[in-house]
């Protein structure tokens, strides 16, 4: 699995940051989301097979997902390249995306990470 964004908990929320040119085909330099608003992390085995919806702005090609994404009337913003898992968190209140799902290094570790944070958080 490719590590296309890095991971950070500060100041209570956790802190995205797209690696390279994800930054410039993403329109996003990081995303910040308040831990209490989590609603839910799990890895998605199969990401290539969740519904997208329209693309705007972002990139969707060769198999790189990569920005704003509108399915089912929600806001997701993909950062997935390749195969494998993806990290996904879901975000109560849709501020700033209803969903982000992610290409990580070790989904299952930075899940565990993750979840652990939040139930701190609560």
């Amino acid at each position: 699995m490719s590590d296309r964004n890095a991971l950070r908990i500060a100041d209570g929320a956790l802190i995205v940051s797209p690696r390279g040119m994800d930054r410039v085909w993403g329109f996003r330099s990081r995303i910040v989301v308040p831990l209490p608003s989590i609603a839910g992390v799990r890895v998605e085995r199969h990401p290539s097979r969740l519904p997208t919806g329209w693309r705007g702005p972002g990139l969707d090609a060769f198999g790189k997902l990569s920005g704003t994404f509108h399915p089912r009337g929600e806001r997701h913003y993909w950062n997935y390249s390749g195969r494998g898992d993806a990290l996904v968190v879901d975000v109560s209140g849709g501020d700033p995306f209803d969903r982000l799902l992610l290409s990580v290094a070790d989904a299952e570790a930075s899940c565990a990470w993750l979840a652990e944070a939040v139930g701190r958080a609560r």
